[in-house]
């Protein structure tokens, strides 16, 4: 029962505050009690004060973990002054197994200035969801420079006499954040949308405007990255890559269903912590999490067990540690799944989406798995397929929507010191050559992605980035927008000065590799040419129905040696591996055919 921790920088030094003339920028309940700086008694003296000696512990609430403070359900003290502007953020829960007996909770926060005295918050547990964390916040602009007392005390129905000396309450965060604190670094903040294609977003030129948000909040005000490739068309080998600065084939084995961050490898929140920053991890894709390693760094961190939340239920847990933190250095990463299958969400009604409302056919949203592993049948093939798309595009529609209530969350002094980046593990095939989903074949459907970086005063707004880009050249790009050294293990490079218009964008490739089961497949993309290699020779046994149909499928459609112009042909239809049609496809093939291999060596040697 112990809490991993992070509130923010804060309370050092509140002990005689009360005489104090400079108010303090932050407070933090969790660093103070860690720190021993709390006195035990009774309330009134400067500082914290409890009844009982409280505990700081990492605690786990319906699969969210935070640093919390622990308590007994007797009213505890602040006294302090309050500094200019600023709010109190709040969180409580009660230990896991309390309910077992505890009916429900209440949490109320009063404010004592001399004779006067106001209720802040109440905070009560909900009977829905009683085990998950309970936000407050509110404003205290209004007692700014008083000295005040604050007072927080729990009421739990049906817990036991006995137990009411022990500590079973948890208060995650407490935090006064205070405008106008230095940040040294700027804050990071790593927005993912899990299964986006970046020919489907509206600053790429896609016919439908399907994310307006970004197109207002990212792409205008900051810098577009046009070609901007992931390592893996699917998630797990996707994201270990570009959290860790590597190659996912150098770093995981063949048994793809345990891939993960490795112990022996510093992921992005590592590196973030590391330098003093709070973060905040929020996946929405229950297939990172920490069993995997997608926890380490993160003090706050939450991945569902089972049921995955759409982009509304991610932003109330994300929003609430955003308001609490936005007032120090944070790296906070959230990351969506509403594009992923199956494509439902509340903009669909009678499903009819508004991008194609004429659809009288059968296809749902959740049909798509079914025609992925062939079993569901498209009786009128166009126009399905057309419905499908639409599906599609309302998911991303409605995943924009909460990327832009988040970016928007940001108060504007905070976001002159921010960095957003935005991106996607993968993108999704939607019968492009032939299948459906992502996984398996290496087409910029599945790879190319949408990559924007917004960070005010430092990138031009409206630049738009021609060249290759990896997504593994993210962590080095971090890291160098945060002042630290480039780290010669990793084999990225730092975009920023790219990006900011001061350099060109070094002339790297970018290579994938499905890392999916069947035999390999492989590209490399460099100069608008793209190189896909499928070793179908291999013998290989399907272990499933799944699979045998799938491998089929990839055996009909797919070629040895497949080459590609992007530029002349986006849609990746002509394959100019022959050299027909084309004098210069042998020079391609020779230039590109050797970055493929050089990488495969690295991964597997000899």
């Amino acid at each position: 029962m112990r809490i991993a921790a992070i509130l923010v920088a804060g309370l050092a030094g509140l002990a005689g505050l009360a005489g104090c003339s400079r108010a303090p920028q932050s407070l933090s309940l969790f660093d103070e009690v860690r720190q021993g700086h709390f006195q035990t008694g009774r309330p009134g003296s400067p500082g914290l004060t409890f009844a009982r000696a409280p505990e700081a512990v990492t605690l786990t609430a319906a699969h969210e973990r935070r640093p919390a403070v622990l308590t007994a359900v007797d009213t505890w003290t602040w006294h302090g002054r309050i500094p200019e502007r600023a709010e109190l953020f709040g969180g409580v829960q009660i230990l896991p197994e309390g309910w077992a007996v505890i009916r429900g909770f209440e949490a109320k926060v009063t404010l004592r200035a001399g004779r006067t005295s106001e209720v802040l918050a109440v905070a009560r547990s909900d009977r829905q969801d009683p085990q998950r964390w309970v936000d407050f916040s509110t404003d205290l602009a209004d007692w700014a420079g008083r000295e005040v007392t604050l007072e927080f005390a729990a009421r739990l129905d049906g817990l036991p006499a006995k137990h009411r000396h022990s500590n079973v309450v948890a208060w995650s965060p407490v935090r006064l954040a205070a405008a106008g604190a230095q940040v040294r670094r700027p804050n990071i903040l790593f927005i993912v949308v899990d299964t986006l294609r970046a020919d489907h977003t509206t600053p790429y030129g896609y016919k439908r405007e399907t994310t307006p948000n970004l197109e207002r909040l990212l792409a205008g005000p900051g810098v577009v990255a046009e070609n901007a490739y992931s390592q893996a068309p699917w998630t797990l080998p996707s994201v270990t890559s570009f959290l860790t600065g590597c190659y996912p084939g150098e770093l995981l084995g063949d048994n793809f269903a345990a891939y993960g961050i490795p112990a022996d490898v510093k992921s992005l929140a590592q590196r973030m912590s590391a330098l003093g920053y709070q973060t905040g991890g929020f996946y929405a894709n229950r297939t990172l999490h920490s069993g995997n390693g997608f926890d380490r760094g993160f003090d706050t961190f939450y991945s569902p067990a089972a049921t995955e939340p759409d982009a509304a239920e991610l932003n109330a847990r994300a929003l609430p540690w955003l308001g609490a933190h936005r007032r120090d250095p944070f790296f906070l990463y959230v990351h969506y799944i509403d594009p992923h299958d199956p494509y439902v969400n509340p903009e669909v009604v009678d499903n009819r989406t508004p991008f194609y409302p004429e659809y009288r056919g059968k296809v749902a949203g959740n049909w798509i798995h079914g025609i992925y592993n062939g079993r569901l049948k498209l009786e009128d093939p166009e126009r399905d397929v057309a419905q499908v798309v639409a599906l599609y595009d309302t998911e991303i529609h409605y995943a924009d929507r909460f990327v832009g209530e988040l970016i928007e969350a940001i108060p504007p002094d905070v976001l002159e010191d921010t960095l957003i980046v935005f991106t996607a593990d993968h993108g999704e095939e939607l019968h492009d050559h032939g299948g459906w989903k992502h996984g398996y074949t290496l087409y910029d459907e599945q790879i190319h992605v949408p990559l924007f970086l917004r960070w005010d005063g430092h990138l031009p707004a409206g630049r738009r980035l021609p060249g290759t880009v990896r997504l593994l050249d993210l962590v080095p790009t971090l890291l160098d927008a945060v002042g630290e050294k480039p780290d010669p293990a990793l084999p990225g490079v730092s975009l920023l000065p790219a990006l900011a218009g001061k350099a060109a964008l070094p002339r790297l490739p970018a290579f994938a590799q499905h890392m999916m089961t069947g035999p390999l497949r492989a590209a490399v993309v460099l100069d608008r040419k793209k190189l896909i290699l499928f070793n179908g020779r291999t013998p290989f046994a399907p272990a499933d129905d799944l699979q045998k149909y799938l491998w089929t499928l990839d055996l009909a459609r797919l070629k040895r040696v497949e080459l590609y112009d992007l530029a002349k042909d986006p849609g990746e239809r002509a394959n100019r591996a022959a050299g027909a049609a084309d004098r210069r496809t042998p020079e391609d093939l020779r230039r590109l055919e050797p970055l493929i291999h050089r990488q495969l060596d690295r991964e597997r040697p000899g």
